[in-house]
């Protein structure tokens, strides 16, 4: 049995859709492999935090600019960086309502204009997505319009549900935030932008107990094996 770390997006525990893009390949794996996994969830910066304080684990799954980070301060075995997949940014209204036109830049441009309010996950807790978005609005012209629409969330989960539940018209995370959660529709299809799309990575600890194992499954995660779930989960699996 080995350890896994994986994280995605926030919500106390890691976001429903991530974790069932690791968990539904996991018996296949531990099947074809005989290994045993243990896996837990968080956000993406506490997933960070815990491999940074030395927890006992073999591999972590995160975003890109995080393993990279770790790798840096050699917490993760040089070599073992393995992509995943890619996690497309989505903009998230609640189902039944306007679906408003975003597939072009100047009809995202227009859409953030006319909404009331917008979650967006909290760039300064590490959300990659809403990182983006912050210079998104920068880069269309629209920060000073949009800035005060916008409510704080604590990861891409918590943007999602917000617009579920009616406190926020509109919504910004990954569409993994979105795919499966009831009571909401994403804006589809967006422009051409660039980085639209988040890598996320497993990496093997420098620490683990069991390396090779943790390798292997990091590696089927990104095979043919489990293409089915990435993409039924709203992500696209990696292509260089």
């Amino acid at each position: 049995m080995f350890w896994t770390f994986a994280a995605g997006s926030c919500r106390g525990h890691q976001g429903l859709e991530y974790r069932q893009h690791v968990l539904h390949p996991r018996k296949e794996f531990e099947r074809a492999s005989g290994d045993k996994l243990a896996i837990e969830y968080g956000s993406t910066t506490r997933i960070k935090s815990r491999v940074e304080a030395d927890e006992a684990a073999d591999l972590t799954i995160n975003e890109r600019f995080v393993l990279e980070d770790l790798l840096h301060q050699a917490r993760i075995a040089n070599g073992t960086l393995v992509d995943i997949a890619r996690s497309p940014l989505a903009f998230g209204v609640r189902a039944g309502g306007e679906k408003r036109d975003v597939s072009t830049i100047e009809a995202l441009k227009q859409t953030l204009l006319g909404a009331e309010s917008i979650a967006q996950p909290d760039a300064s807790g590490g959300a990659q997505d809403g990182t983006y978005f912050v210079n998104l609005i920068r880069y269309l012209g629209i920060a000073d319009q949009v800035k005060p629409k916008i409510r704080l969330t604590m990861g891409g989960d918590a943007a999602a549900q917000a617009v579920a539940s009616g406190a926020a018209q509109m919504g910004v995370a990954q569409r993994r935030n979105f795919n499966t959660l009831p009571g909401v529709q994403m804006l589809e299809p967006l422009p051409d932008l660039p980085g639209v799309k988040f890598l996320m990575v497993a990496g093997v600890l420098a620490n683990a107990r069991e390396p090779n194992g943790a390798l292997a499954f990091a590696k089927f995660l990104a095979s043919p094996s489990a293409v089915a779930v990435i993409k039924a989960k709203g992500m696209e699996p990696y292509a260089p």
